[in-house]
């Protein structure tokens, strides 16, 4: 557990949140979410629409993402990736805060609403792409093809260099479909990799792995309608 000292400001920016997140609960979605398998110490089952829109109403701030972050509810840890001052996050929290990334929804939401929109972000997506828990690499992945969306195409190289690295990955079946949103972004918004992110498409295409056979065929899809 992280403690944290007492600012006024914050705290009672944190409070106003909790109060807000109990208002919003659901409890038919929450039991929806547990159902599916998705691990949080607690959750009120607020939609995503509904947090987005309380996020609105804070200015970013990344101490108070860090608050929320901790606090270790499904609502306030997505409030957290959307009240991050992405830029000015450092590296050392984003590592703090990786052990917390233990689901499907939570990996994507980091990866769009922060990971994927922060530039100068490559060192810690090289971290997170070797860390041991599965959804940390999951973020991680999606993050990069997010980052040629949002952010551009400083991640190319890298890409290029570790095609075969994330070939390797979608040993792990969780990990082929961010795989391939990597691959598919990387193919629609980069020219120069379009050949070679094709040739292992192709071969997916030839695989006996139907969900691997299924990923090839989206990504030539999506490079098909890129050119």
């Amino acid at each position: 557990m992280k403690f944290f000292t007492f600012d006024e400001d914050l705290d009672r920016q944190v409070k106003h949140i909790r109060s807000r997140i109990r208002l919003l609960m659901n409890g038919e979605v929450a039991q929806q979410l547990r159902d599916s398998g998705l691990d949080y110490s607690r959750m009120y089952g607020v939609s995503l629409i509904h947090l987005r829109k309380l996020s609105q109403e804070f200015q970013p701030s990344n101490g108070l993402a860090d608050r929320l972050w901790h606090l270790a509810f499904r609502e306030t840890r997505i409030l957290a990736t959307m009240l991050a001052k992405r830029d000015e996050l450092s590296d050392a929290l984003l590592a703090e805060w990786a052990d917390g990334i233990t689901n499907i929804e939570m990996a994507e939401q980091m990866a769009f609403n922060l990971l994927g929109r922060r530039a100068g972000s490559d060192e810690i997506l090289k971290t997170w792409l070797l860390h041991p828990q599965l959804y940390v690499r999951y973020a991680a992945l999606m993050s990069v093809g997010w980052q040629f969306r949002f952010v551009g195409n400083e991640l190319a190289p890298w890409v290029k260099q570790n095609l075969f690295t994330m070939e390797r990955l979608t040993s792990e079946a969780k990990l082929v479909h961010p795989v391939s949103h990597c691959l598919k972004m990387a193919g629609r918004f980069d020219a120069e990799l379009r050949p070679a992110i094709a040739h292992f498409a192709k071969g997916w295409v030839g695989s006996d792995d139907k969900v691997l056979q299924a990923a090839g065929e989206e990504i030539l899809f999506e490079l098909e309608a890129a050119e």
